[in-house]
């Protein structure tokens, strides 16, 4: 393996995480989800109910408003 087992952290837009999820090469995610509509833009997903059949979820809400989804591979 190219990561000989550390850890590899992902950087880029939607497109590029959609990519590693698609090829089933993700273990760990946190994302951060604000209560704020930008407008325009990708999303990375309808809802993120669809990752539950491969993935464990806990959400952790924050006092200014974001919530933590902290998702680990089942």
């Amino acid at each position: 393996m190219a990561a000989d087992g550390k850890d590899v952290r992902l950087g880029g837009g939607v497109a590029t995480l959609r990519e590693f999820l698609d090829a089933d090469l993700v273990d760990t995610m946190h994302i951060a989800v604000a209560p704020v509509e930008l407008g325009r833009g990708e999303r990375l997903w309808k809802s993120h109910s669809e990752l539950l059949d491969r993935f464990h979820l806990d959400a952790v809400p924050s006092p200014s408003g974001v919530t933590h989804l902290l998702f680990w591979r089942r």
